[in-house]
């Protein structure tokens, strides 16, 4: 088996060392030299950083890669000078990662794992599961280990697992897939959140099948902790960006499954970059004329409500408030993202909020 781990990091100092550590301790690691037929990669990918994350990703895996079988495991840094998340996945996933992997892990660098096994068990999960195409953990928000939680913190975890109660959800904090799955995906440059676009790319096999919640699955005993946005304007400017984002891939989707030449979407993305890096926002800005006043993809309001039909009918009486409550907070930031769609300022909203709080959980 050959499993490759990429980190994307961003501006990671202060964050990737104790994000390193926390994945050599993994048991899928530490195990390695109990499985002779197992190679191992690990390749960090620091992309516009203005600070030492490169530095530090090297010295923190120099230290943990002394334990390790050398000609089973290895481990480097590719500095990209662009920065941008999609990018620094493009350049993973095609030129970085090993081609011949049969399980991709990508993560970030900013999280900790609070299960031993995690990693293990997501692979094992699509081992056990041959119609799934990619596996997830449970994300746990900081606040959750905190001893003495706020209002704010309480209504935060609740509105998560409204959210965690949805089928086949993915974030890009951490994920595995299939090797073969996700060389044929490429993501459109300039795109502001990938997850969910890859989400529906690998439910709908690149926009070639009708969506399939099952090609997702989340593996038991695996989780990882992340910092949760606890000030309102970070809360707010993290929403509105899922927003927007949610509303733009939903743009391209609708783009791509109109393409009638026959190709996939992943095979489109890839000829449309070599062609016009640009295209991508030129859809967008053709799409946001169209759409008049309003250009918020539809439902967006009923998000919370249709969730909670997920849990069981107690559950989702007591989270009805919840969700009430996250409906109002959605009517704010969605006026929000729709105005920002429609002037075409969508740059900085991406804010950059990180804090060292995961170093103090025990």
């Amino acid at each position: 088996m050959i499993i490759s781990i990429g980190i994307l990091a961003w501006n990671e100092e202060e964050s990737i060392g104790l994000a390193v550590k926390s994945l050599l301790e993994q048991s899928l690691i530490r195990e390695l030299a109990n499985h002779p037929e197992d190679q191992l990669e690990i390749v960090v990918v620091p992309n516009g950083c203005k600070d030492r994350t490169d530095e530090k990703a090297a010295e923190a895996l120099r230290a943990g890669a002394t334990t390790l079988p050398a000609e089973r495991f290895s481990w480097r840094v590719e500095s990209l000078r662009e920065a941008g998340k999609v990018n620094a996945w493009n350049q993973f996933a095609h030129r970085f990662s090993n081609q011949a992997a049969d399980y991709v892990f990508l993560m970030d660098a900013d999280i900790s794992f609070t299960h031993p096994d995690t990693l293990k068990n997501m692979v094992l999960a699509l081992e056990q599961t041959p119609q799934a195409e990619a596996s997830t953990d449970l994300p746990q928000k900081h606040i959750l280990f905190k001893s003495r939680k706020t209002l704010g913190d309480r209504l935060s975890l609740a509105i998560g697992q409204i959210t965690q109660s949805a089928p086949a959800q993915l974030t890009g904090q951490l994920y595995c897939a299939r090797g073969p799955m996700l060389r044929r995906i490429h993501m459109p440059l300039g795109l502001i959140v990938e997850d969910g676009f890859l989400k529906q790319m690998i439910c709908s096999n690149l926009f070639t099948q009708q969506p399939n919640n099952a090609r997702i699955i989340r593996a038991p005993n695996a989780s990882h902790v992340f910092e949760a946005y606890f000030r309102i304007i970070d809360i707010f400017n993290n929403q509105r960006r899922q927003q927007i984002g949610h509303c733009i891939y939903t743009y391209l989707r609708d783009n791509l499954k109109a393409d009638t030449s026959g190709k996939d979407a992943g095979e489109l993305i890839a000829k449309n970059n070599a062609r016009d890096p640009d295209w991508f926002r030129k859809v967008i800005r053709e799409r946001v004329q169209q759409g008049g006043r309003w250009v918020i993809y539809p439902g967006a309001l009923g998000v919370r409500f249709k969730r909670l039909k997920n849990l069981s009918p107690v559950q989702a009486i007591l989270r009805l408030p919840v969700a009430i409550v996250a409906f109002f907070m959605d009517v704010v930031i969605l006026v929000a993202a729709n105005n920002c769609l429609r002037s075409g300022q969508l740059a900085g909203v991406w804010k950059d909020t990180k804090t060292s709080v995961l170093s103090q959980i025990k």
